[in-house]
């Protein structure tokens, strides 16, 4: 009797554990589903346009442009999707930086370095729709290159998936989306109206000791190795060390050339800031970009100072798997900055070598195909799969951004492949929510792809709008070199360029299923997919000077939400709330000066333009000696009624200063009290 009890409480115990199991199972599907249910769409229609400006140079031309891209405080981020948190303010700026490129008998070209998480293939034609009027570059010769930071906006998207589940919230943001494209197209217009008589240099130089490969268990896969048995430092031969640059100087009125930018590839993903840090950050290429040393010119002392204010931008190669190598705990803006400048010091020697090979005899070539993945005849697609499926091992999260207890439950943990029926196009992946995931129509994950191969001289670009990792660019290079007519062409890969389509991992990588297998969206042919498609670009270029295989107009369809901020009155006067203080060094930390002050909130603050600053008083003046474009100033809320707090890390040495704020609107600049840099030393007087 008392056995037939303990069965019956036994039995009443699974059910009701099945009841909450079945329900908070639904309200996560619930939750989840939302967005579709409960937003409204923005319907996005686009054309090509034909250039208005028409040109034909003589002489290979280039211009160099940049406009600041960081958006209002109060957006949520891209990166770290649900750990991801709204900016608070920013610690180092987000930029674009434009480069214009013309060489005679050539398509004129756009090349766009943006501190983003992801291109976007809407940024993309609204972008070329902005240029067309005011410069000579077609849709098919503008490039978006992506530094893949994990720290700046989301919600930009061309896909319902990424702008629902790629932030801390969600929905495509249409204020976001047209200040982005505006800033960007402002920096190409900018770069154009501004183009001089150019010489360029292409060249690579490796990198090594600056980052490792996360995924080392599925990259031994590739080779046929036991992970268990590779060498203690495998972690850190298994990258991509390649640095490729193109070097550009600009005629100035003194006749001579002087270093005027330069656009760089390297692979090392944006995550060495962590998730749920709120400021925008540029994360390892804002001292990438800010820190490369130049200083030599083509006509050397005969010619006068460098008239041009150099530019570096910076952009993502084959990152998939290769994150900065972070000191164990000290992930943040210290190590982030360490990373920059020491990949910086390889920029500037770079830099300085291909100041041998100068030149303006260059050829240049532009392929764009724009692929609708969905509608691909089977000849065309490779393997690729009909559709695109999320694995669970996506929501357990990359080696180093673990999340206890997620990243370590089974099926979310890596290394999970599925064990049965494996003979789907999707092979061993295992589903997030299994078939559930199928009521997701699969117009809802983004599909249409854009692919490039920008030739220039001897360097060969293929962007892509998947992140490729380290054994998956080595194919897709091989593809490409091996068709070109030049076996000595630099071929180097960009990821995350156009668009985002999730990862690219190779079939064996995929059959380890880790994170980066789990997000390769279209399955185990995704790389044998994009190797096929790249190689034909390039054969394509081989017997024309161009291609631009784009569709004359596109219509988009978004889950939509406005988080843009509004402007809300300030309470109270605008100023200084107290006097500025000093914070010694911690762990981690760098020590800083700061202070408090009142001011606009919301869009009014205009984060894209210049605002804050330290002053020096010299020579009975005070000069700025700081400002907010480098890495050493931040701001930050401390309240949603327009009080922030103002850093100047890294006081240099003794002297008299003072934060200014600039002007907004009608308000004149505002100044704090002075203060001494260094603590201890006599007190400061204007």
């Amino acid at each position: 009797m008392a056995r037939q009890q303990s069965r019956k409480w036994l039995s009443g115990k699974w059910r009701w554990g099945l009841s909450l199991g079945a329900l908070a199972l639904l309200g996560a599907l619930l939750l989840e589903a939302w967005p579709f249910l409960a937003y409204p769409e923005t319907r996005l229609a686009f054309s090509v346009e034909t250039p208005a400006q028409v040109d034909a140079p003589s002489h290979l031309q280039a211009g160099v442009a940049v406009r600041d891209i960081t958006p209002p405080p109060g957006l949520p981020k891209f990166g770290y999707s649900t750990f991801a948190a709204d900016a608070d303010g920013f610690r180092t700026r987000l930029k674009a930086r434009a480069v214009f490129l013309h060489a005679p008998g050539s398509t004129p070209l756009a090349l766009v370095q943006l501190d983003l998480g992801a291109g976007s293939l809407l940024l993309h034609k609204r972008v070329a729709e902005l240029i067309a009027a005011r410069t000579s570059v077609p849709a098919h010769g503008l490039s978006l290159l992506v530094t893949h930071t994990h720290t700046g906006p989301g919600n930009y998207m061309d896909s319902d998936f990424y702008n629902v589940f790629g932030s801390n919230r969600a929905g495509f943001d249409p204020a976001l989306f047209e200040f982005l494209s505006k800033q960007i197209a402002a920096a190409v217009i900018d770069a154009y109206e501004h183009r001089r008589d150019a010489l360029v240099a292409t060249g690579q130089t490796d990198a090594w000791g600056l980052t490792r490969n996360r995924s080392l268990g599925a990259w031994a896969r590739n080779q046929g190795l036991d992970p268990d048995s590779l060498p203690g430092d495998a972690v850190f031969r298994a990258v991509n060390p390649r640095m490729t640059m193109l070097r550009i100087d600009l005629r100035a009125d003194d006749g001579c050339f002087h270093p005027a930018a330069a656009l760089t590839s390297f692979s090392v993903h944006g995550t060495a800031i962590p998730a749920f840090t709120a400021p925008y950050h540029a994360d390892v290429w804002a001292g990438l970009a800010r820190n490369i040393r130049v200083t030599d010119n083509v006509g050397g002392d005969a010619c006068g100072a460098n008239p041009f204010a150099f530019v570096h931008a910076p952009f993502q190669a084959t990152h998939g798997d290769n994150n900065p190598d972070v000191r164990a705990g000290q992930r943040g803006h210290i190590e982030a900055r360490r990373i920059g400048n020491a990949l910086a010091s390889h920029a500037t020697m770079l830099h300085r070598q291909l100041g041998e090979n100068l030149h303006s005899g260059i050829r240049t070539q532009v392929a764009s195909r724009e692929l609708a993945l969905l509608a691909l005849a089977e000849p065309q697609r490779f393997g690729l799969c009909e559709r695109a499926v999320v694995g669970a091992a996506t929501a357990g999260a990359a080696n180093d951004d673990e999340v206890f207890p997620i990243s370590y439950l089974p099926f979310l943990q890596e290394g999970w492949p599925r064990q049965f029926f494996t003979d789907g196009c999707q092979g061993v992946k295992q589903w997030m929510l299994s078939k559930l995931q199928l009521l997701l129509p699969a117009q809802r994950f983004p599909h249409r792809a854009m692919l490039q191969l920008i030739r220039i001289d001897d360097l060969a670009w293929v962007a892509v709008p998947w992140e490729v990792t380290l054994e998956a660019g080595n194919r897709i290079r091989a593809g490409v070199r091996d068709v070109l007519d030049s076996p000595d062409t630099l071929v180097e890969i960009s990821s995350l360029a156009n668009g985002y389509m999730g990862y690219a991992v190779t079939p064996e990588e995929y059959g380890a299923q880790y994170y980066e297998g789990g997000h390769t969206l279209y399955g185990p042919g995704t790389v044998p997919f994009l190797t096929e498609q790249s190689v034909r670009l390039a054969r394509d270029l081989g017997t024309q000077a161009e291609l631009a295989d784009l569709p004359a107009s596109s219509e988009f369809s978004l889950v939509t939400r406005s988080h843009w901020p509004a402007d809300t009155a300030l309470a109270g006067s605008p100023g200084f709330v107290d006097r500025p203080a000093f914070t010694g060094a911690m762990e981690n930390r760098l020590p800083f000066w700061s202070v408090r002050v009142r001011a606009e909130t919301g869009a009014a603050l205009a984060l894209h333009r210049p605002l804050i600053a330290v002053e020096q008083f010299r020579d009975g003046h005070w000069r700025t000696r700081v400002d907010d474009q480098g890495l050493g100033m931040q701001l930050l809320a401390t309240d949603t009624a327009g009080t922030w707090e103002l850093r100047w890390y890294e006081p240099d040495y003794p002297g008299s200063y003072r934060f200014r704020v600039e002007s907004r609107g009608e308000r004149e600049a505002l100044y704090s009290a002075a203060f001494p840099a260094m603590p201890g030393t006599a007190d400061a007087s204007e």
